[in-house]
């Protein structure tokens, strides 16, 4: 979800060293998610466009910022645009071989989602509470990842279907 922004990590699902980078640049697809390493190649900025703009998802343009933290295995990401800003954390959890990543949204939104899956295709799933209907519901994130290009398909389960909230591509900057 916003996790793209992440997995939507989206995503971030969140944000190298240049040793870091280029290793995991030049590993397969099939490597991205994989192990507590396996997003360290998104570190850095990312220039996003959103053509289903809304209020999780973010404005028509933003900047993505994927950095590490002090703690093996735990990236921080934030998206920023005008009158949006999204912040989460990628954790993995070696114990269950799992990524979690909490969010919250600059209008009171928030949530959390996960994601057990590695590849070019991985998607996230969870719940949100969305503030502007005060709901809580049931989301998704299809993050489609290439070498400097990625894509975050938000969806939020509605009456029994998906529904798509934002549709994210991002390169890097």
């Amino acid at each position: 979800m916003p996790k793209f922004l992440f997995s939507i990590a989206l995503a971030a699902m969140v944000l190298a060293p240049a040793a870091g980078h280029s290793q995991m640049m030049s590993a397969s697809a099939t490597m991205y998610g994989a192990g507590p390493h396996g997003f360290d190649g998104f570190v850095g900025t990312w220039s996003c466009t959103n053509t289903t703009p809304s209020s999780m998802g973010g404005p028509a343009h933003t900047t993505l910022t994927i950095t590490r933290t002090s703690v093996p295995g735990v990236l921080y990401y934030r998206s920023v645009g005008t009158g949006f800003d999204n912040a989460w954390y990628n954790v993995y959890v070696a114990s269950k071989k799992t990524w979690q990543s909490p969010f919250i949204v600059s209008d009171g939104s928030y949530g959390t989602e996960s994601t057990m899956q590695t590849g070019k295709k991985i998607v996230w799933v969870g719940t949100a509470y969305f503030a502007d209907s005060g709901k809580m519901m049931p989301i998704r994130d299809t993050n489609t990842i290439g070498m400097n290009k990625y894509n975050d398909l938000g969806e939020v389960r509605s009456g029994g279907a998906w529904k798509a909230q934002y549709d994210v591509s991002c390169s890097r900057s």
